[in-house]
């Protein structure tokens, strides 16, 4: 076979898309280990349905906050409902910043605590959208080689880097099983 004939076309289109790939985090290692955090307070709304959905409402409530004058830090996300094991539209999450303890928010904001707790940690850096599916399966394949599964609900917790040359860190906060 002639390779010559595809390198024109290895080079146009396979090496950008790898390269973007790589630059958004889909080749970064999955840090997987045993901590102990918290404890948050944060402001959200409560979502009911698919979880693409999710940015959307952050920037719902990041709206809802700016209007309110809170000073608020980094986006949490606490996923109460397993993909594997919930229909789509009755997956259910929060979605907010964290806040200052003693903050009070107007409706329809709301406010809750996480405590400091015990958790398996997964840390990636990647693009946002990218993030949680590089996340997830390196957690569950860490689980299944201990004899568990992803227990919820889980934590999000995503750390702009501040800079477009290098992505943010995406911080997956499982229950120890």
């Amino acid at each position: 076979m002639n390779y010559k004939k595809f390198l024109p076309f290895l080079l146009a289109f396979v090496l950008p898309i790898a390269v973007i790939y790589a630059w958004w985090g889909g080749f970064a290692p999955v840090d997987i280990r045993e901590g102990v955090r918290g404890p948050y307070t944060y402001v959200y709304l409560e979502h009911t349905g698919d979880y693409s959905k999710l940015p959307e409402v952050a920037d719902e409530v990041r709206g809802l906050v700016k209007d309110s004058k809170l000073a608020y830090g980094l986006p949490i996300t606490v996923l109460y409902s397993s993909p594997d094991l919930v229909d789509v539209g009755k997956r259910r999450s929060r979605t907010g910043y964290l806040v200052a303890a003693g903050v009070q928010v107007r409706a329809p904001l709301q406010i809750d605590s996480l405590p400091t707790r015990p958790v398996l940690i997964a840390q990636v850096r990647a693009a946002p959208l990218l993030a949680p599916s590089r996340a997830y399966p390196a957690l569950d394949r860490y689980l299944q080689a201990h004899g568990s599964g992803i227990l919820m609900p889980t934590v999000e917790i995503y750390e702009p880097s501040g800079t477009p040359l290098r992505m943010g860190l995406l911080t997956v906060e499982m229950p120890r099983p």
